[in-house]
C-alpha cells in the first residue's frame, strides 16, 4: 500500500512537516516580538516625561509578559501522528485566540502610542491562527491518507496480537495432547501389570473369595438393612439422649451395625446375637410409639425385625460369609499373595488417579481447543477487515495470507 501510493505518501507527509515547522517557528516568532517589544517598553518607562506614554508603554510591557508566559504550555509533539496532530491542532488555535482576547483587552491603554508595534503582534497572532486553521484542514483533507495507514498499522498490531494468542493457545494444546498421551500410555501400562498379577493362580482364587463376600455384603444389605439405616440412626440417637434407654451391650451394638454392618456381622457367633437384640430394641421401640415414625416405615421395620429375629432369614447368609471370610484370611496371610495383593490395591490406587488426571487433561485440551479456534477465527475476521479497509483506501483488489 504505502509502494502504491508513495507518491500522495510523500506530498502529505511533505505538508504535515512543513505545517508543524511553520508553527514551530511561528510561535518563537511571537515570544522573540514580545521580548523585543518589552524592552523596548521598559526603555521607554524610565522616562517618565509623558505620562500617558508611560502607562500606554506598563501597559505594553504587561501585555508583552501575558503572552510568552501562554507559550509555556505549548509543546510540538515530538510524534506526529493523526492524534498527535489534532492536539496540536487544538492547543495551537487556544494560544492564537487567548493571545489575541489579550491583545485586544490592553489595547486600549497602550494605545494611541505603539499602534505600529501592536499591529505588527496582532499581524503574528493571526498567522498563528491561520496555521492551526491550515493544519485542521490538512488533518481533513490529506491529512486523512495518513490516518488511514496509521489505522492499517493499528490493525496489523491487532493481527499480530491475535497470532500470539493463537501461537499461545496451540503451544497449550500441543503441550496437553502430550501429557494426554503419556497418561494414556501409563494407564496401559498400569493395566498390563493389573492383568498380569491377576493371571496368578493365588490371586486368581483370593478375587474369586473377595468377589464372594462382596456379593454376600450386598445381600446382607438387602435382605436385612435396606430402609432399615435411618431407623437404626434414630434408634441410637434416642437411647443416647435418654429418650429410649437400652442396655450398653445393645447401644454398643447398635453403633457398631451402623458404622460398618458386614463387620460387625462377620464378628458375629452363630445365630448372630447382637444384631437380633437390636433388631429386638428396635421393633419395641417402634411398637410402642417410642420412636416415631411413618405408618408404612413403620411397618416395614417392624416385619423385617421379625424376620432377622424369628425366622432367622440371615442364617445362611452368616454361615456362608463366615466360611469365605476364612478363605480369605487364610489365602491373605500366604506372604506371596500377601504382596501381590498389595500390589493390585497399589496399581488400582495408581490408575484411579491417572484416570482422574486424564480427565482433567481433556477438559483442559477442550478449553485449549475452543481458545485456538476462537483466535483463529478473529485472525481472519481481522485479516477481511485489513483487506477490506486496503481496497477502500487503495482502490485494488488485495488478498492476504499468513505465512505458514
Amino acid at each position: 500500500m504505502r509502494n502504491s501510493l508513495s507518491s500522495d505518501l510523500t506530498q502529505a507527509e511533505r505538508e504535515r512537516e512543513k505545517l508543524v515547522s511553520e508553527i514551530t517557528r511561528a510561535t518563537e516568532s511571537i515570544k522573540t516580538f514580545c521580548a523585543q517589544l518589552g524592552r523596548k517598553a521598559e526603555q521607554d518607562m524610565e522616562k517618565r516625561e509623558n505620562k500617558a506614554q508611560y502607562r500606554a508603554a506598563k501597559a505594553l510591557a504587561r501585555l508583552t509578559s501575558i503572552i510568552p508566559n501562554l507559550c509555556k504550555n505549548f509543546n510540538i509533539p515530538t510524534t506526529k501522528d493523526s492524534t498527535t496532530l489534532r492536539g496540536l491542532q487544538r492547543e495551537t488555535s487556544k494560544l492564537a485566540s487567548e493571545a489575541a482576547k489579550s491583545r485586544e483587552e490592553w489595547l486600549r491603554q497602550i494605545r494611541p502610542y505603539y499602534i505600529i508595534d501592536t499591529m505588527t503582534l496582532g499581524g503574528h497572532v493571526d498567522k498563528l491562527r491561520r496555521l492551526a486553521d491550515e493544519l485542521h484542514n490538512f488533518l481533513m483533507g490529506r491529512g486523512a491518507l495518513l490516518r488511514s495507514l496509521e489505522e492499517l498499522d493499528e490493525k496489523l498490531a491487532s493481527l499480530k496480537k491475535a497470532q500470539a494468542a493463537k501461537d499461545m493457545a496451540t503451544s497449550q494444546r500441543e503441550s496437553i495432547e502430550k501429557k494426554l498421551a503419556e497418561s494414556h500410555n501409563t494407564g496401559q501400562t498400569l493395566k498390563a501389570q493389573f492383568d498380569e498379577i491377576r493371571r496368578n493362580q493365588k490371586i486368581a482364587q483370593f478375587l474369586q473369595v473377595d468377589s464372594e463376600l462382596k456379593n454376600l455384603r450386598n445381600e446382607l444389605i438387602r435382605t436385612g438393612f435396606s430402609r432399615l439405616g435411618r431407623p437404626l440412626k434414630k434408634l441410637m440417637s434416642i437411647s443416647e439422649r435418654g429418650d429410649y434407654p437400652l442396655p450398653p451391650e445393645v447401644r454398643e451394638s447398635t453403633k457398631e451395625y451402623v458404622r460398618r454392618p458386614f463387620g460387625t456381622f462377620l464378628g458375629e457367633e452363630d445365630g448372630y446375637p447382637k444384631l437380633k437384640s437390636v433388631m429386638t430394641a428396635l421393633s419395641r421401640a417402634v411398637t410402642t410409639d417410642r420412636m416415631a415414625l411413618k405408618a408404612r416405615e413403620a411397618k416395614k421395620v417392624v416385619e423385617r425385625a421379625e424376620q432377622v429375629v424369628e425366622s432367622n432369614s440371615l442364617g445362611k447368609i452368616h454361615s456362608e460369609a463366615k466360611e469365605r471370610k476364612k478363605i480369605y484370611d487364610q489365602l491373605l496371610a500366604d506372604p506371596e499373595t500377601g504382596n501381590l495383593v498389595r500390589q493390585l490395591k497399589d496399581l488400582r490406587r495408581r490408575g484411579t488417579a491417572n484416570r482422574a488426571l486424564r480427565h482433567e487433561f481433556e477438559n483442559e485440551l477442550q478449553r485449549a481447543r475452543e481458545s485456538e479456534k476462537r483466535a483463529d477465527e478473529q485472525i481472519h475476521e481481522i485479516l477481511r477487515e485489513i483487506e477490506d479497509f486496503s481496497r477502500e483506501v487503495s482502490g485494488e483488489d488485495v488478498k492476504l495470507q499468513l505465512a505458514q
